[in-house]
């Protein structure tokens, strides 16, 4: 069995400490919030600083970031004065993250299909329940939600998708104004 799958399915991750605070284990509703943060761990070329951790950490650990504390202040002084505490904090983190454990994939073809007479409604319903949402949460999530994740689905199905980020559409707006 491919060992990247084993270890994303028995790391113990819950048992993670970092900063002294107990950490969930990593989620995407956390990579989002690293994201909203702009935080540098998600970036392989940045420059992360003692504060960036303490950030992330609290995130993971689902406290607010607000004021740092005085334990916030002595565990950024720590890292900021002794590298190698700051590498091994920064390891635990990566460790937490498990990027390592995620599948790699082959190159996907991609498949076009025509119209099948199915109402598009019902065909997002029938994908997001073949992928394991439950029904009753198909029919009910927010729509929006239903479309990103239907879409979501169908790109890891080979579909070729491009989606349109606000950027670019702001672009052709300006651009429709000047036409």
């Amino acid at each position: 069995m491919d060992r990247r799958f084993l270890s994303a399915f028995t790391d113990p991750s819950d048992q993670v400490k970092i900063l002294g605070r107990r950490v969930a284990p990593f989620a995407l509703i956390h990579r989002v919030q690293l994201e909203a943060a702009d935080s540098p761990l998600l970036r392989s070329d940045a420059n992360i600083r003692p504060v960036d951790l303490l950030v992330a950490v609290k995130i993971c650990a689902g406290e607010p970031i607000g004021k740092p504390s005085f334990m916030d202040s002595w565990y950024v002084g720590k890292m900021a004065n002794n590298a190698e505490y700051f590498a091994e904090q920064i390891d635990r983190f990566a460790r937490l993250v498990l990027v390592e454990a995620w599948p790699k994939f082959w190159e996907k073809r991609s498949r076009s299909g025509d119209s099948n007479g199915i109402p598009w409604v019902l065909s997002v319903v029938a994908n997001l329940v073949a992928n394991g949402i439950p029904e009753t949460r198909a029919w009910t999530m927010p729509e929006s939600q239903a479309i990103w994740m239907n879409s979501a689905f169908a790109v890891i199905k080979g579909a070729e998708l491009k989606v349109l980020t606000t950027e670019e559409e702001q672009l052709l707006d300006e651009l429709d104004k000047q036409a």
